[in-house]
């Protein structure tokens, strides 16, 4: 099934982002180049397996042979309600991620908005009473894997739980409050109501956006949890086990701690159809009968890309090795055909993989981004002097450049600089270009500016010439403004055995803020209790318990990016009063009124300017420090083809390794 991104959506927790996965040598090299059409969508230049041919298959084939894959972390649920929810992680994604169409998709390698159960482009919303109004016509003939219709019906019903039973996280983004209700106007017509005009986050970007769960499987279980003490949580616990698929593929089973498996639908809709993208960025697809549509220009000329739809290969086994080390030994001997790491091959096993026969290698720009968190609503991190100082004596470029041999990059906005079309450069780089010494006094000088003192003072030791020697006085006794004893904060990070990278990186952390005074308790900590500490279900009493952790993001929406942006930082998407990704309660006047005016944006010019804008804060105010990012290293066997080998994010982030698309020869 196609890729889907959603409006901060399928964002997904990079367990592997627990670094020692993702870590490039510095001399790597992306084969993608990113471009811009004229509309400013971010495109990816990228050839065709095989040259000519569409990739795997030609638009129609026999389904045979077996995938078989290494997950580097378990699996968490086999529910997609929670997933896309509580239990947001990639692996999951991995998973139940090609099983649930949407009306709009985004399409691969190009990031352009495209129809799936709609019948067309998306059409202007129009004034309808006191608001505003959509309606669109579906495709007939999709159906779930038990032969029931996909229809409006599914639609409405999987919005109106998502409302009724105020499910947070990717269900919160796709279903903004400004709209107001969806309507079935017929089995094959569903009208979106707002109550103002939508801009793209809303509309094209935001609910058409929104994963259409069958109603027919899953309304006898939300009438259960209807009657539940605890409805949603209810509704989150129920298995998934034989669910529907509209996708490639049908969840089959899952044994806990040893291997999930997919097989294929015989009755997708969009089997055999082949997808192309021109080099006027017009997007086409095709099947050869009932299908030949053309989105965005003429559907001709010389193409950039062009594969078919599966599925063609019969399951797909999912093994659960639980950390890297044991993920990567089981493809070296040959277990597996693929690691689905969204971080790519750690630095180490490198060379050690390109001894074997008989392996290809791709290398691409990452989507993610590793960060370090705050909780805001606990002193001293909610002191912007605080956040600030760290900010000033965490060196990015020593770290990535001098500890970790260039295989991480240092970077300073959420945005990634390969999706040109959005990045932006204007920033606030705290501390950069300064030396070791500079960096210090100026964090210094902050604290004790905002009222911070020591019993003794934090130094950084000059020669008779007023040189840095590099010889340091720890602060000592350090008080906060109001007298008090700066506590001890705790530093939650993936440990050394699962993230080498961010490990190491957090090492540093706590010993630039020991400099400072600040007593830190670097913690390595399992991923899946990191996530439970932080993210939602949270209540005011638990969300105290943490101070800063380090994780990592990917996914969200190349297409408007900063749809991640909020929901990362908006006030409605706070982890304990919205079930939202908000986890440092992050609130903030500015920021809000330029989420307003994003949501507002209906063109890409204004929705471009905004979104820096919204970096800009990001950068100055310090909810999360972004920390580094790294190419992303792919291997997988020769009998495994790819439709297309160059993407942002990797093989493994656009779509989920291709579960519909791969192709497995002898």
């Amino acid at each position: 099934m196609r890729s889907l991104r959603k409006r901060g959506g399928w964002l997904a927790l990079l367990a592997a982002l627990a670094l020692v996965a993702a870590a490039c040598s510095s001399d790597d090299t992306a084969d993608t180049t990113a471009t811009t059409d004229g509309g400013g969508t971010a495109a990816t230049t990228t050839t065709t397996t095989g040259g000519t041919d569409p990739g795997p298959g030609d638009g129609g084939g026999d389904i045979g042979g077996t995938f078989q894959t290494a997950l580097v972390a378990d699996l968490t649920t086999d529910n997609f309600w929670a997933y896309l929810d509580t239990e947001s992680s990639v692996h999951n994604g991995y998973v139940l991620g090609q099983s649930h169409p949407a009306l709009y998709t985004l399409s691969v390698p190009d990031f352009l908005n495209i129809p799936v159960l709609a019948a067309g482009e998306a059409p202007a919303a129009a004034v309808d009473g006191d608001g505003y109004s959509a309606t669109i016509p579906l495709r007939e003939g999709m159906t779930w894997s038990d032969g029931e219709a996909v229809d409006a019906n599914d639609f409405v019903f999987t919005f109106d739980v998502v409302r009724e039973f105020a499910l947070g996280s990717n269900w919160l983004s796709n279903t903004p409050e400004t709209v107001t209700s969806v309507e079935a106007v017929d089995d094959y017509t569903v009208k979106i109501n707002f109550s103002e005009e939508p801009g793209l986050s809303i509309y094209q970007n935001g609910i058409n956006f929104l994963s259409i769960l069958p109603e027919h499987f899953w309304a006898p279980v939300v009438e259960e949890a209807r009657g539940s003490d605890d409805p949603k949580a209810a509704l989150y616990a129920a298995s998934g086990a034989g669910e529907p698929s509209a996708g490639t593929n049908i969840f089959d089973k899952w044994e806990q701690g040893a291997f999930a498996s997919i097989t294929a639908n015989p009755d997708y809709y969009y089997e055999g159809t082949v997808y192309t993208t021109y080099a006027d960025l017009s997007w086409a697809q095709r099947n050869g009968a009932d299908i030949d549509e053309v989105y965005y220009g003429s559907g001709s000329g010389t193409e950039l890309s062009s594969y078919a739809d599966g599925p063609f290969v019969g399951e797909i086994i999912y093994s659960e090795y639980g950390s890297q080390d044991a993920a990567y030994l089981a493809f070296s001997e040959g277990e597996v055909d693929y690691v689905l790491n969204p971080s790519g091959i750690p630095t180490g096993r490198r060379e050690e993989l390109r001894a074997l026969e008989g392996i290809n290698f791709a290398i691409n720009p990452s989507e993610g981004f590793r960060y370090l968190a705050f909780n805001l609503r606990k002193a001293p991190m909610s002191d912007p002097a605080f956040r600030q100082a760290f900010a000033y004596v965490i060196d990015k470029e020593f770290v990535t450049g001098s500890v970790l041999g260039g295989a991480a990059l240092p970077i300073y906005s959420l945005v990634p600089e390969a999706n040109a079309a959005w990045y932006s450069d204007d920033v606030n780089k705290w501390g950069f270009g300064l030396s070791e010494g500079e960096r210090f006094d100026t964090a210094v000088q902050i604290l004790t500016d905002a009222g911070y003192t020591w019993s003794t003072n934090p130094e950084a030791l000059k020669d008779e010439d007023g040189n840095y020697t590099g010889v340091f006085i720890d602060g000592e006794g350090m008080k906060s403004p109001d007298g008090t004893d700066v506590p001890e904060v705790e530093l939650q990070t993936p440990g050394p055995g699962y993230d080498p990278l961010r490990s190491t990186f957090a090492t540093w952390i706590g010993q630039w803020g020991e400099r400072l005074g600040v007593p830190v308790d670097v913690n390595p900590t399992d991923f899946n209790t990191i996530v439970d500490a932080t993210f939602p279900p949270q209540t005011e009493e638990s969300v105290l318990e943490w101070d800063m952790y380090m994780l990592g993001w990917g996914g969200g929406d190349p297409s408007l990016p900063c749809t991640s942006h909020q929901a990362f930082f908006g006030a409605d998407q706070d982890a304990v009063t919205g079930g939202g990704f908000n986890t440092p309660g992050y609130n903030d006047a500015d920021f809000e009124a330029l989420s307003d005016a994003f949501d507002a944006a209906t063109d890409l010019t204004t929705a471009r300017e905004v979104c820096r804008d919204m970096e800009s804060n990001i950068s100055e105010n310090l909810p999360y420090i972004v920390l580094f990012s790294t190419p992303i290293t792919d291997a997988w066997r020769a009998n495994v083809v790819f439709p297309i080998e160059d993407v942002l994010g990797g093989i493994n982030g656009f779509p989920n390794a291709w579960a519909g698309q791969v192709l497995v020869t002898e």
